[in-house]
């Protein structure tokens, strides 16, 4: 069902970005350079090892790498691609974007609730770990957002993370 899911909710995200894009220049993909990308690349590096560390897979994540290879290449594609470009476009595209410059404390304010907004949401998870995990994540990706000023870095990080997890897993089973 994910696959599924993510596919509506991808062409739904691209289409309201596309449209959202002519009439506002708020969203665009950004400017990409390696230094802004190798720092935060590198936190999210060090929080998936320290999650690695006091939290084992999710019961779900088990469940993957006994899938049929089809079911597991759609659910890797899903994962690793459409769900963190959806997921982009969404939280910090429209989300975080409609926080940003509405007075003092504004930024913080939609970092927090973005992330609380973008953890929450992954239902899939049980451990209280995990949704720590999450709302790390998102606010390291938040502050990327706003420092490149567009969404590519921060889709790049997004889809490197997923896949880093997902590979992991698929091979890791393997052995």
């Amino acid at each position: 069902a994910a696959p599924f899911i993510y596919s509506i909710v991808f062409v739904y995200a691209i289409a309201a970005w596309s449209i959202y894009s002519k009439y506002y220049p708020f969203l665009s993909l950004g400017r990409l350079s390696f230094v802004e990308c190798f720092v935060p690349a590198l936190a999210l590096v060090c929080l998936t090892v320290l999650y690695n560390v006091f939290s084992g897979p999710e019961p779900w994540m088990a469940e993957l790498s006994r899938q049929f290879f089809l079911h597991k290449f759609l659910n890797t594609l899903a994962m690793c691609f459409l769900a963190p470009v959806a997921e982009e476009i969404i939280f910090r595209g429209f989300l975080l974007n409609s926080s940003i410059g509405w007075g003092r404390y504004s930024r913080a304010s939609g970092i927090i609730i973005t992330s609380l907004a973008f953890a929450f949401m992954h239902t899939q998870y049980l451990f209280a770990v995990t949704f720590v995990y999450l709302f790390v994540f998102s606010s390291i990706l938040c502050v990327v957002r706003m420092r490149s000023r567009g969404l590519m870095i921060p889709i790049i990080l997004h889809i490197l993370n997923n896949a880093w997890v997902i590979f992991g897993l698929l091979f890791s089973a393997t052995e």
